[in-house]
């Protein structure tokens, strides 16, 4: 993880989505931001590239904030599962 934080606004900005989509998204778990509540979140630089992919996501299929949620653990499930059939691959006799 980054050691730099970015505040609401900035995090805003840079990555495509409004506000009341990012506290949206807080809600629904895909961003865990330090701080009590939205003037005093900070998001980590790094979470910028997850963001930006979610405005994609959302703007591209009109996902809202639960679907793009789901979305994004398919994702991350999906991608688990490629790896451990590329583990088990390497383990075959050839």
């Amino acid at each position: 993880m980054s050691g730099e934080l970015i505040v609401l606004l900035e995090f805003e900005s840079a990555s495509g989505l409004t506000r009341a989509e990012i506290i949206e998204l807080v809600e629904v778990g895909v961003f865990a931001p330090q701080g009590e509540g939205p003037e005093d979140w900070r998001f980590p630089e790094d979470a910028l590239a997850l963001a930006r992919e979610a405005a994609r996501l959302m703007a591209g299929f009109d996902l809202s904030a639960p679907g793009l949620a789901l979305v994004l653990s398919y994702r991350d499930r999906l991608a688990e599962l490629e790896e451990r059939i590329r583990e088990l691959e390497c383990r075959l006799p050839r």
